[in-house]
């Protein structure tokens, strides 16, 4: 699957925060198992499976993807371009929020608003039937 466009809807972590959560994490379970105390063990795990969430969303030649995941398992969604009904439009400030409308519900896309013309002619590309509106 291509990337086209890449959201700023998703939570990237910086890796030295990443790196050092998984740190920390590490030490409380250690130092939990040193001492027997459950709840210092349960916190380490949670914050060193934290450390690895990533969340991604991005426009590809298959509709609109959304990526979670942590360390171990990644999960795939993929909204199709022929379940598209709408796209609203609505920028503030640097920032342009894309509404992806499919029967009653959709998704919420960020993107920057300089990514407008790309965004533009990429749903004129593979779905040039459908209604572009602007808020605002």
């Amino acid at each position: 699957m291509k990337e086209l466009l890449v959201s700023k809807s998703g939570t990237p972590f910086p890796s030295w925060m990443k790196w050092f959560a998984l740190a920390v994490g590490i030490f409380l379970v250690a130092d939990g198992m040193r001492v027997f105390e459950f709840h210092k063990i349960f916190v380490g795990v949670v914050v060193a499976f934290i450390s690895g969430y990533q969340k991604r969303l991005y426009v590809s030649s298959e509709g609109l993807v959304r990526e979670n995941g942590s360390w171990f398992r990644k999960y795939k969604t993929v909204l199709p371009w022929e379940e598209i009904k709408h796209v609203g439009l609505v920028k503030r400030g640097n920032r342009m929020m894309a509404f992806f409308e499919r029967d009653i519900t959709g998704w919420k896309v960020l993107f920057d608003a300089e990514d407008e013309p790309k965004l533009r002619a990429i749903l004129a590309e593979y779905i040039p039937d459908v209604e572009i509106g602007e808020v605002g």
